[in-house]
């Protein structure tokens, strides 16, 4: 991923050529650039010429050093941007456990369905962005870059009616799937106030790849940077200061997620004025050709559902179990998603590099976990029972990050070429025909082996995934992807 820069790329290098190594990389300055006077998409004639260019400095004077530091300076904002989002989940997850084992246990449902039914899904719309914007930039349609934001959130205004309708009934919903009566009524009753913060998610999660689109990935993490802090204020104010409660840490999640928007438009027309050159105004254009945005959003967000749904079916079967394995549980979810937020960026020319730099991420992922498995349950919980549970698991949860990791990268792939789908279609069955019932099985069947069986069942699940997108990508047609991007520019 690119460093943000300060000033917007010369009026003559608005196209890319083929020194990208990623989805999301401005122009090179010094690339030979393609004359194209106006925003619209190349000729066939001028996209076979930028695809057969391909410059000296980036092939065969291209080093391992120089790939890895190209990696790590484009990596590194994003990586630090997914913590920090993800750091507001955590915030709410150690809060809630220092409030009690119920408080703790209805966050858990709480965060879970909230993730589920609500933020997975648009940020699996967003992968669209990924798509669409990156390469409406690296063709030199600048303005159709801002116009497939617009799209997306006219789209995400669209499905956030009956998402927040879900959200305003889930008191009642809860209650079928969990057992404990009580624990639904706390995680409907958080889902409702979190409610207040959805149009700030998902506004946030379309208005960063604007930036993000165009190399530039600073400004929102500057945003989260000051927002953190934000959040921990407010989360003592409500909670501990004005004792709301496990209510009062939804309001503070609420409140930050619509502050991060607004900071992230003030700091484009501040600090990234440059960035609007890919703002075109608003169109009529916005309700033309929505099956691009449509296809690749529905993609992308069944390959989140597909992943993350399981982990909502494991939370709730863990309530048959007790109180103390859905806390349990929530910790050792929370350490396996946080960790998960640092592999998600990679390319094609060096897939070899990037494969082996994945698998070293997750082994690093898996040490720390598996060192850490009997301090990390004592920040989350003040039980000893469930400090018990989690650090007992933790081994396998950090099994599971190397296996997690090298989907990370294979999915980075698929989805910088619009190939989404195929991740989709290889996640949903392979979770929800094998994985989940098998896991079900080993957790509250004869087995009898509670959380272990859980995390064992999921592992094997992602072993299957990883292998067939592995096998995916050495089959690709890339001819076929490149000329898919043209069509959908």
């Amino acid at each position: 991923m690119a460093n943000g820069q300060s000033s917007a790329p010369s009026g003559d290098s608005h196209v890319h050529t083929r020194n990208e190594t990623n989805p999301l990389l401005k122009p090179f300055n010094n690339a030979p650039a393609v004359e194209q006077a106006s925003s619209r998409l190349c000729e066939d004639d001028t996209l076979e010429s930028l695809l057969d260019h391909e410059p000296h400095s980036l092939t065969s004077t291209s080093t391992w050093k120089a790939e890895s530091w190209l990696l790590l300076s484009y990596a590194l904002p994003l990586i630090g941007t997914y913590l920090l989002q993800y750091f507001y989940s955590v915030v709410t997850i150690f809060v809630a456990g220092h409030i009690d084992s119920d408080a703790l246990a209805a966050a858990s449902i709480g965060v879970t369905t909230m993730t589920i039914i609500g933020y997975a899904i648009f940020e699996g719309m967003a992968t669209a962005l990924d798509t669409l914007c990156a390469q409406a930039f690296g063709l030199g349609n600048l303005t159709g870059v801002g116009l497939h934001v617009q799209k997306m959130m006219l789209l995400m205004v669209i499905v956030g009616i009956p998402i927040g309708a879900f959200w305003l009934s889930s008191p009642w919903v809860l209650a079928l799937f969990v057992k404990q009566e009580r624990l639904a009524h706390m995680a409907g009753r958080f889902l409702q106030i979190s409610l207040i913060g959805l149009p700030g998610y998902a506004s946030f999660e379309a208005l960063k790849r604007f930036v993000q689109a165009q190399g530039e990935f600073n400004s929102s993490l500057v945003v989260l940077v000051v927002c953190a802090p934000v959040n921990i204020f407010l989360n003592w104010l409500f909670c501990f200061k004005l004792d709301w409660g496990l209510g009062g840490t939804a309001l503070a999640a609420a409140l930050t997620n619509n502050l991060r928007p607004i900071l992230l438009v003030a700091t484009i027309f501040t600090w990234n004025r440059w960035t609007l050159q890919c703002w075109g105004g608003f169109s009529r254009n916005v309700f033309t050709r929505w099956g691009p945005m449509i296809q690749l959003s529905t993609a992308g967000s069944v390959l989140n559902l597909a992943e993350w749904f399981a982990f909502e079916v494991l939370t709730f079967s863990s309530s048959y179990i007790s109180t103390k394995h859905i806390a349990a549980q929530t910790i050792l979810t929370t350490c396996s998603v946080l960790v998960w937020h640092i592999p998600f960026s990679t390319a094609k020319r060096v897939i070899i590099f990037y494969g082996v730099l994945f698998i070293c991420i997750g082994i690093f992922d898996g040490i720390l976990l598996f060192c850490l498995r009997h301090i990390i349950p004592k920040f989350f919980s003040d039980d000893a029972e469930v400090q018990a549970i989690a650090a007992r698991t933790m081994p396998f949860v950090a099994l599971f990050q190397l296996i997690d990791a090298i989907i990370a990268g294979c999915s980075g792939v698929l989805r910088g070429f619009g190939r989404q789908a195929i991740c989709a279609w290889v996640a949903f069955p392979v979770n929800y025909l094998g994985a989940v019932p098998l896991a079900l099985w080993l957790e509250l069947g004869s087995p009898n082996l509670q959380l272990v069986g859980c995390w064992t069942a999921l592992q094997g699940g992602m072993v299957v995934i990883a292998v067939v997108e592995l096998a995916a990508l050495k089959i690709m047609n890339w001819e076929r992807c490149v000329e898919d991007a043209r069509l959908r520019v």
